[in-house]
């Protein structure tokens, strides 16, 4: 029967499936693994967007989020600690021109300020994170705003990487 010959199949893919589906999930409560580098849990909401640039909000939010989890930091939305951000400027400025005046090369600075709190208590108030990508420009406007994504891209990793050394500094919750 064709049954007899798939089962393996089926079941290997089926495996394979829940594994993916698995990873960058943490145990979080009495029962965790130990790991004496993690820093404490912390929630991360939306960071606010000042800025006239779309969608830098949820990229950055998304961003320090991914990094925080890449970096041992469980993120869970009802933990004591809490880490605030928001966006408060954003700039795309010419950097170079070519030899017919026209801009060749471009940079993004983000800027955000980042409060942390546990509880009631202040950890850090108002830290002002500026990150920067570069990005060539092309004929093409298509072209031009993936690779400005992608330089937005590249200064998000920039502000959450700052702010995962940070929360690890800080140490495990006791």
């Amino acid at each position: 029967m064709w049954w007899s010959r798939a089962r393996p199949i089926l079941l290997a893919v089926v495996l394979a499936a829940a594994a993916a589906g698995c990873s960058g999930y943490r145990w979080v409560g009495a029962d965790a693994p130990a790991s004496g580098a993690a820093a404490a849990p912390v929630a991360v909401p939306a960071f606010v967007n000042e800025t006239l640039e779309p969608y830098l909000g949820p990229l950055v939010t998304a961003t320090v989020r991914a990094r925080l989890l890449d970096g041992g930091i469980v993120v869970d939305g009802g933990a004591e600690r809490s880490l605030t951000g928001r966006i408060t400027d954003f700039s795309d400025e010419v950097l170079a021109f070519d030899a017919a005046g026209i801009a060749s090369e471009r940079r993004v600075v983000v800027t955000a300020r980042t409060d942390l709190r546990e509880g009631d208590t202040v950890l850090w108030a108002g830290r002002t994170r500026v990150a920067s990508a570069e990005y060539p420009v092309t004929a093409g406007s298509t072209e031009n705003r993936d690779a400005k994504d992608r330089a937005l891209e590249e200064a998000a990793i920039e502000l959450a990487d700052g702010l995962v050394l940070e929360l690890t500094s800080l140490g495990a919750k006791p």
